[in-house]
């Protein structure tokens, strides 16, 4: 059986594939101003799709539990001892740690985010450990997935920073979020990683059911809304989600339940208020997933935090020209389409000099 997590990004990809061509507005950027990250002009339209010559590349595992996690460890090629190290964390659904979907999927998830991330932080002197989360190629067989739940991939977070902590090749450790990824990041903060800063990329500032439901609410009709509402009760009740969209019964399997019930007691404002280490949040001006709305919450809540937005970025930091989703979905499938440079300087940046 194929498991389809529910997931910010399997709302906006499934229910996507399923509607006609649809203008999404984007949301209005409330105060405080976040610092704008200028465009850069003359930057290539194509990447290799493997590591270039400048870094170097080896497997990393890490034990969580009783599971062995395989990565990818990320080096500059001149490496010197305590250089700083960042762990990336994946966003949602069958993400692994390159960015990508496994199978058919792979045809609407194949950004290579996280591989390209990785390399343009090598070349600014930082590693980088990404990694293949639970669920995903061997391990799959390996858990309960009835029995997993947020805390389960919060405690891999955990695990992996504390490989990298007694790692006698590192300095200091910080760990990289993307999308879901992010609120992993938040929450094995505060609960007691040793770190020294979280970088949330395109995180949610909102309740995930808030974002799902904006997100779905902006591609199906009235009556479909309300069978999903009253799904999304029904579901948490423990009872059978009853009529709801055909794209969108992966959400309501019975396996997924524990993870959906932890995943929505996430509160992403309340979390960010009482984090002990700096932030960085960096948002896509042109994200259709997440809002801008979020990054502001996420903001409103840690004041302390840095707060960059990128203007021509999407939720997978491709360059876009717009908010129409459909227009947008051919940044999620090219692996060659480089990330916008201005991810990779606000992260390096902010992890070399703390600004």
């Amino acid at each position: 059986m194929t498991i389809i997590h529910a997931t910010v990004a399997g709302a906006f990809l499934i229910a996507l594939a399923c509607q006609p061509r649809v203008q999404v507005q984007q949301a209005a950027a409330p105060a405080p101003s976040p610092s704008a990250v200028p465009a850069q002009a003359n930057l290539p339209t194509k990447v290799d799709t493997i590591a270039p010559p400048t870094v170097r590349e080896s497997p990393f595992s890490f034990t969580s539990g009783t599971l062995s996690l395989p990565g990818t460890l990320t080096l500059p090629t001149n490496a010197r001892r305590g250089i700083p190290v960042a762990l990336i964390i994946a966003g949602s659904g069958h993400t692994d740690r390159n960015g990508n979907s496994p199978g058919a999927l792979r045809q609407m998830n194949n950004s290579n985010l996280y591989a390209q991330l990785a390399w343009r932080l090598a070349e600014r002197g930082i590693a980088t450990l990404r990694y293949d989360k639970r669920g995903l190629g061997e391990s799959l067989s390996k858990i309960d997935i009835a029995a997993t739940s947020i805390d389960d991939f919060i405690g891999d977070v955990r695990a992996g920073a504390d490989a990298l902590t007694r790692d006698g090749r590192f300095g200091r450790v910080y760990l990289v979020g993307h999308s879901e990824g992010a609120g992993l990041a938040l929450q094995a903060a505060n609960r007691g990683t040793k770190v020294a800063g979280v970088a949330m990329l395109a995180g949610a500032g909102r309740n995930i059911l808030v974002i799902m439901r904006e997100q779905l609410a902006k591609q199906l009709s009235g009556a479909e809304m309300t069978k999903w509402d009253t799904a999304v009760v029904r579901f948490q009740r423990g009872e059978d989600p009853g009529d709801v969209n055909p794209a969108l019964k992966g959400f309501f399997q019975p396996q997924m339940r524990k993870f959906m019930t932890t995943w929505i007691a996430y509160e992403p404002a309340e979390e960010m208020a009482r984090v002990g280490v700096p932030v960085l949040i960096v948002h896509g001006a042109l994200d259709v997933q997440v809002s801008e709305a979020d990054a502001q919450a996420l903001m409103a809540a840690q004041p302390a935090a840095k707060l960059v937005i990128i203007p021509k970025a999407n939720h997978v930091f491709r360059t876009a020209s717009s908010t129409d989703m459909v227009a947008q979905l051919a940044l999620y499938r090219d692996p060659t389409i480089p990330i916008v440079p201005e991810l990779a300087s606000a992260v390096g940046d902010w992890i070399l000099t703390g600004k």
